[in-house]
């Protein structure tokens, strides 16, 4: 399998990056289905609002191509949002302890499994038509699982290549914390707000109970079985890791820095 995963990527990485990019755009189009479903009612509440407030508005000349509109805008809004993150982390945790960095290479890689992300929820989404309640329940549990699984699925995929062996845990644990504490931090606060609510219901309470456990427990097998086989992967390596033996001197130059002795040691054979 982890075979299959190299092959993969390396094939990712020699597509266009204007291929990622696009696939991303596209992906984030489908994820939008919930929205589009939904605009009309959404926005008809919004517009009856406003309509309140300026005497006169008619909310029934809305064109109907506006959720389409609204729906490409936040995809191009959400695609700048990922480029800008898949640069601060490229920049900050893998750019200087690469093997052979490809800064192609790994755009197409974070932007093909986003963009594979973007299209399993958005097509889950089309349960928001047929079970709604399964739908609010349910969708952040698949994003989370989804986005840790293909993002390990990414790591494991580019690793072996083009990760430098004496750093592949370091770049592994951060990439790790950043995820972690940054889910972990936001199902508590979800948590709490819902707990502090008076009228929260028991299914919202139970949701995001669910959530939080999903974090820690995901956190704990990816901890037991790769975090430490990592780490002890990047020990062994440093252990055996035999640094380039120094270039020679320049012809002509001893090494004490081509002191006469040193000439004359490497000449007096040849009578001189």
């Amino acid at each position: 399998m982890l075979k299959g995963l190299q092959k993969f990527y390396e094939k990712l990485g020699k597509l266009p990056t204007w291929s990622g990019m696009l696939a991303v755009i596209a992906s984030c189009i489908v994820a939008s289905i919930p929205t589009m479903l939904q605009f009309d009612s959404i926005w008809a509440e919004l517009w009856e609002m406003y309509a309140e407030a300026v005497p006169g508005f008619d909310p029934a000349n809305l064109p109907g191509y506006y959720k389409y509109v609204i729906a490409i805008l936040s995809a191009v809004v959400s695609w700048g949002i990922i480029e800008l993150i898949i640069y601060i982390v490229t920049t900050l945790v893998l750019q200087g302890r690469a093997r052979n960095f490809n800064r192609n290479m790994y755009y197409n890689a974070v932007r093909y499994t986003i963009a594979a992300e973007k299209l399993i929820v958005g097509l889950y989404s089309l349960t928001a038509v047929y079970a709604p309640q399964v739908y609010v329940y349910s969708y952040s549990w698949l994003d989370f699982i989804l986005l840790t699984t293909l993002f390990t699925f990414c790591f494991l995929g580019i690793k072996e290549r083009y990760i430098n062996d004496n750093y592949v845990f370091d770049i592994y644990s951060r990439l790790y914390a950043i995820w972690f504490i940054y889910s972990g931090i936001l199902s508590v606060l979800e948590f709490m707000m819902i707990i502090l609510d008076p009228a929260a219901k028991v299914s919202d309470i139970v949701s995001s109970s669910v959530m939080m456990g999903l974090v820690g427990i995901a956190a704990l097998i990816l901890y037991l079985t790769l975090f430490k086989k990592l780490k002890k992967e990047q020990t062994e390596n440093r252990r055996n890791f035999t640094p380039p033996p120094p270039p020679p001197p320049p012809f002509g130059q001893g090494t004490s820095g081509g002191s006469k002795d040193d000439d004359d040691e490497i000449f007096k054979g040849y009578g001189l």
